[in-house]
């Protein structure tokens, strides 16, 4: 019998270690997971939560918030974070600290696409490594037996976390990536954070037809609405308030959206079903946050340097407010009145067709209602050096380019709106081999 348990407790020390190595060397391939948990568990006390994705992390980076409110911010936001992550997050939060504010940043792909399989399995195996190890039973157990897991194959990511990732192809290189991750982590704990570097700022002439609503699924579907609000209910039931509150983002990437005030009218009614608010930072008067565009996005949703720290500002003056008991609703705009401010043309678009003898330029833009935009149209031929105008402004969306000469052209079309006499407001280019 002795001997029967000394090599059950071999062959687990032996499964833990090569688990350990495998963990070590096989990662899912999510590092923000693991500096978030690390950053987390290094707090005594959470005065406010942040969570969310990447647009979380960009909106209000941790050390501009805490700058801006004199408070303890956790902020809980990785790459690519699910609302089932979101939940484990919030879930850890509410379970160690009584926060003064929970903030949840809104992330449409998360209310319609599938999650990211390697994310998630990051996302706990982060939360592990770095929790106390007499706390790891526990929240490995909670994990496995939750009611979204239970019956999921996916219940045991949580002891084979490593199943996500690749296995290295060259040893001394990852050895030394280890090593050396290691030695900047421990620096770190004892050097301050560095300063920002400079900012990318997003260029409308080169972005064409990209937003939310071109690369992401469109219906809400069932599970994550009842994700949302069971994180809404968490809230309810700790007596903790619940900001969820879509951050700013560009102007093209609201009215391209095109359920975009629809889904607003939804979240806006489903948070007041649940004891939350929400709140659509895109809506706000300049009063309270004057967006500045391109200067505060280096894309076309996520916010940079910049730009998170005037929202960072702009946060902590609304969370004073809230505290005063101000009547924050009058700070935002109706969608209508948002849209009546979007009289510019925000960026124009061209799709070249290929057909027998020509080619087809078809051209839109993005802009608000009161606009009606004109379009003039350019080419470089092959071998040529300079454009040559291929028709005048028109209000007509398409033109007809007639070739017999097989080579790569250049094509430019340039928007304005109509009325204007500006060479052109927004101008876009695009290459074709014919």
């Amino acid at each position: 019998m002795k001997k029967h348990i000394i090599k059950i407790a071999a062959f687990l020390v032996g499964f833990l270690l090569i688990n350990l190595l495998l963990c070590g060397f096989m990662p899912p391939d999510n590092g923000s997971s693991l500096a978030m948990w690390r950053n987390y568990h290094s707090k005594d006390s959470v005065d406010i939560a942040v969570i969310g994705s990447s647009l979380a992390s960009c909106a209000l980076p941790e050390d501009e918030l805490a700058a801006a409110t004199g408070k303890s911010v956790a902020l809980m936001a990785t790459n690519a974070q699910s609302w089932d992550m979101s939940k484990i997050a919030l879930e850890s939060v509410l379970r160690e600290h009584t926060p003064q504010y929970v903030i949840l940043v809104m992330d449409l792909y998360n209310m319609t696409g599938k999650p990211y399989p390697k994310a998630q399995k990051a996302f706990l195996s982060a939360e592990l490594q770095t929790s106390r190890w007499q706390d790891r039973p526990a929240e490995l157990l909670r994990y496995m037996t939750s009611a979204d897991r239970f019956t999921d194959a996916d219940s045991l990511n949580a002891l084979f976390p490593w199943q996500g990732g690749n296995w290295p192809t060259d040893w001394p290189a990852t050895i030394r990536q280890k090593w050396n991750a290691l030695t900047a982590r421990i620096a770190a704990r004892s050097a301050a954070h560095g300063q920002p570097e400079g900012d990318t700022v997003i260029d409308f002439d080169t972005v064409g037809n990209v937003n939310t609503w071109n690369q992401t699924n469109h219906p809400f579907t069932q599970r994550h609405i009842d994700e949302l609000v069971s994180m809404m209910q968490l809230c309810q039931e700790k007596g903790v308030p619940l900001l969820v509150i879509s951050a700013p983002k560009t102007t093209l990437d609201v009215i391209s959206y095109d359920t975009y005030f629809d889904d607003y009218a939804f979240f806006k009614k489903l948070a007041e079903l649940y004891g939350a608010s929400y709140y659509d930072f895109n809506f706000a008067k300049q009063e309270l946050f004057a967006n500045v565009e391109p200067d505060y996005y280096k894309d076309f949703t996520h916010m940079n340097t910049t730009g998170g720290h005037a929202f960072s500002q702009c946060m902590a003056k609304f969370l004073t407010l809230l505290d005063e008991g101000a009547d924050v609703d009058a700070l935002f705009e109706t969608p209508e009145e948002y849209l009546a401010g979007v009289n510019y043309i925000t960026n124009v678009y061209l799709t070249p067709e290929i057909q027998t003898d020509k080619i087809l330029l078809l051209a839109g833009s993005y802009h608000g209602p009161s606009v009606e935009a004109e379009y003039e149209f350019w080419v470089k031929a092959p071998g040529e050096t300079e454009y040559a105008k291929i028709s005048d402004y028109d209000t007509r969306t398409w033109v007809e380019y007639p070739t017999t000469v097989h080579g790569s052209y250049q094509f430019r079309v340039n928007a304005r709106v109509v009325g204007s006499d500006a060479d052109f407001e927004r101008y876009y280019e695009c290459y074709l081999d014919f």
